[in-house]
């Protein structure tokens, strides 16, 4: 019960700050230090709880729930990725009743969709910011967007890598990363979820997807990765 109450807290926590990102997207400063604490704070709930996840999920303690966001666009569905890598979730493209479009969605432990959730409307919102202060025509802008999104979603996946190896490092047998993969096949499993490989990008206008990908590097989502003294998504 009492590790039960302290990921709830955790959480609660989590989904706190990820709304301050949100809501204070027009002041970077701000929105930069609410997401370096939660994506902290992330990384500590992987560690801490990753192990009892693993022996003790089931299908009552998975969900799915959907963004919202049914516009079929490669970069949109890019930070879909990025979120997933984040929150410990899979992303899917389901159908939805409310929209009557194929809409969005994760699934994963009920906890870290609602988290997934936050993280892509916030990835979605300030990748649309940056497009605006592009300013380009449509076609550039759609370019950039998807630079925007293709710089997130690499860096998003390294620090994935990254817990992982934390997660192995700090577990008490010598299976962290195997209890990462069983999480992510349950979810696979329970869900019907399958995966091809990527398309190979179409890309309209390549200077303003480089334009992107480098605007893409001052986003807010993590502290440092590694030991590289690049700019990271803080």
């Amino acid at each position: 019960m009492e590790m039960t109450n302290d990921r709830e807290r955790l959480l609660a926590k989590i989904k706190k700050l990820l709304n301050m990102a949100k809501h204070n997207a027009s002041n970077e400063t701000e929105a930069a230090t609410a997401l370096r604490q939660a994506e902290a704070m992330m990384r500590k709930h992987d560690i801490q709880f990753a192990e009892i996840e693993a022996k003790e999920l089931n299908p009552s303690d998975m969900a799915m729930e959907g963004t919202g966001e049914s516009r079929n666009s490669s970069w949109i569905w890019n930070l879909a990725w990025a979120a997933s890598y984040l929150t410990s979730t899979m992303p899917t493209k389901r159908y939805s009743r409310e929209s009557n479009a194929r809409e969005i969605k994760f699934a994963g432990t009920k906890d870290d969709v609602q988290v997934a959730l936050l993280m892509h409307d916030y990835l979605v919102g300030v990748t649309e910011r940056l497009t605006k202060k592009y300013g380009g025509s449509r076609s550039e802008n759609n370019a950039f967007k998807l630079g925007v999104a293709q710089t997130l979603v690499n860096r998003a996946h390294e620090i994935k890598e990254q817990r992982e190896e934390e997660i192995t490092k700090a577990s008490e047998s010598s299976t962290g990363r195997d209890l990462v993969i069983i999480k992510s096949d349950m979810i696979k499993a329970e869900f019907n979820l399958r995966y091809g490989s990527a398309r190979r990008r179409r890309v309209s206008d390549w200077s303003a997807y480089s334009a992107g990908a480098k605007a893409g590097q001052s986003v807010s989502l993590n502290s440092q990765v590694g030991n590289t003294a690049r700019a990271r998504i803080r």
